[in-house]
């Protein structure tokens, strides 16, 4: 064999090797990791709303900022709020002194008082009424009797019977006012049980007053940045209307799209490996969190039909939402929402079936 034999052999020799050794490789990866660059940096993006309508007084925060929870970002005129919790505070001591709530008797537990006394007056009369019906009863028996023994004139019978009509009737007057005071204490304790209800209506309206002059101030709810400010000072804003936006700075997670192809081999609480495009060096440790029910077709405006027509086949991707571990601080403010990233999940080709 000549020596130009012997180098192209030793040549195709050691291609073929490599070929081989990156092929195991490639199949040795293959088979142990997933990974798709069809994924994003997503996080909770906050839209921020006037909670109220008015004149707005004070900005001062500006886009691209970062805020921490309790911050102010803006302030809306208080003095309308202001007037008006002072209107409704008064108007429930009005009802509260009104109703006797308020230390002192008020006219209400007078009326009540007075109709419960106005009550056992009548009361005490009817039993004294009825008494003395029940004593002419029987004194009127007893001169019916005598008139017809003719040991009583008829004139003591008639004065006998005249007394028992005159307390019967007395007896009637004083059941009926026995009876309108009873309604009348109902009456006024039925006041007094409204006036309880306008009460707890005026103080549900002091509460809200409260909390509106609370909401002139809208402070941040989070550690966050601000984005998209929609606001100046001296600006009417409506309750309802977007202002501004926030974007959570601890709170981010990668939204990766696999093959359906693949995420049969994706499990909850699988090891991820994450890239970023804007930070190539640097790899952030992740697990899977979820994975999503359906393959993004489905939630498409309009979702591909194929029972009509020709066929033709697409791989389908299926959204995995994986939770990034330990993110230093300093990425935390530069790392965004939106952002391409590069996910590789570990996930040995013998997991078995997903679900």
């Amino acid at each position: 064999m000549t020596k130009g034999k012997l180098i192209k052999l030793t040549l195709c020799a050691v291609v073929v090797g490599g070929l081989l050794i990156l092929g195991w490789q490639r199949w040795q990866y293959s088979s142990t990791y997933v990974s798709t660059d069809n994924a994003e940096l997503d996080g909770v993006i906050i839209p921020v709303r006037a909670k109220l309508s008015g004149v707005v007084i004070s900005v001062p925060v500006v886009d691209n900022v970062r805020v921490q929870s309790g911050d102010l970002l803006f302030q809306i005129r208080d003095s309308e709020y202001r007037y008006q919790l002072q209107q409704r505070e008064a108007q429930w001591q009005a009802l509260l002194a009104a109703a006797g709530r308020a230390g002192v008797p008020g006219a209400l537990d007078s009326q009540v008082l007075g109709a419960v006394a106005m009550r056992e007056a009548a009361q005490a009369a009817l039993a004294q009424a009825s008494a003395n019906l029940e004593q002419a009863r029987n004194d009127y028996q007893r001169a019916r009797r005598l008139g017809a023994q003719g040991a009583l004139s008829t004139q003591d019978l008639e004065v006998a019977k005249a007394r028992f009509d005159a307390l019967s009737h007395a007896q009637e007057v004083a059941r009926k006012n026995a009876q309108a005071a009873a309604q009348s204490t109902l009456a006024n304790k039925a006041e007094l049980k409204v006036q309880d209800y306008r009460i707890a209506a005026a103080q549900a309206e002091l509460e809200q007053s409260r909390i509106q002059l609370d909401d002139t101030r809208q402070t941040a709810p989070m550690r966050s940045i601000v984005s998209k400010k929609e606001v100046e000072p001296g600006q009417f804003v409506v309750a309802g209307q977007k202002l501004m936006s926030l974007i959570a700075t601890d709170a981010l997670w990668i939204t990766a799209n696999f093959k359906e192809t693949q995420v049969g081999r994706v499990r909850v609480g699988q090891n991820a490996r994450v890239t970023v495009d804007a930070f190539p060096g640097h790899a952030f440790n992740g697990v899977v969190e979820s994975l999503a029910p359906a393959t993004g077709a489905k939630f498409s405006l309009l979702p591909q039909e194929n029972a009509t027509g020709n066929f033709t086949k697409v791989v389908q991707r299926v959204q995995v939402r994986i939770a990034l571990n330990d993110v230093p601080d300093d990425y935390k403010l530069l790392l965004s929402p939106g952002m391409s990233a590069f996910v590789e999940v570990a996930a040995p080709d013998d997991t078995g079936q997903t679900l």
